[in-house]
């Protein structure tokens, strides 16, 4: 690290935010804001094993930042599944656990869910907006149109107002 560079963040990732960063060929970020990425058992077995081939996998087998960790409340997890997925509950639960209080996710509710537990997230346009204000990418238009062209899930308004605060708004 550089001296004067601001410090890496430590964050847990859910696949959905990994994989959209690949989508759009952005993995290298990653690499550049984070010094350790934790991925839940769950996590790892959407990417990188029933997503063989796909975006996502090779990046994270080869990441030497991410960390995979097991869950160790169970009951946590059953509990969350009940309205997430499997990823996102185990990274949730992870989160806590290692007590990280970042988690890289796009889902609402499992967006929802982190902050009533106290955690913050951050989804592939917040990401994309952090960055850009680092002076890490040039734009970030062109990187949500991409996403959205993949049928990577942004609304609207997330989109819109990411571009405001880029810079980049068209009104």
């Amino acid at each position: 690290m550089a001296i004067g560079e601001p410090e890496k963040i430590v964050a847990v990732a859910d696949a959905s935010f990994l994989i959209g960063l690949c989508l759009i060929s952005k993995w290298e970020l990653l690499a550049q804001m984070v010094e350790r990425l934790y991925v839940a058992p769950a996590v790892w077995e959407e990417v990188v094993v029933r997503g063989q081939g796909r975006p996502g996998a090779r990046e994270m087998e080869q990441a030497g930042f991410i960390e995979r960790r097991a869950i160790k409340d169970k009951q946590a997890v059953k509990m969350l599944q009940v309205f997430l997925g499997s990823g996102e509950a185990e990274s949730l639960v992870l989160a806590q656990e290692v007590r990280c209080s970042l988690v890289f996710v796009d889902d609402l509710k499992a967006r929802k869910a982190a902050q009533e537990a106290g955690l913050k997230t951050v989804g592939v346009a917040g990401f994309l907006l952090a960055a850009k204000q680092k002076g890490l990418v040039r734009e970030i238009r062109s990187l949500l149109e991409a996403l959205q062209q993949q049928d990577f899930r942004l609304s609207r308004v997330l989109v819109e107002t990411v571009l405001r605060e880029a810079g980049e708004s068209s009104s």
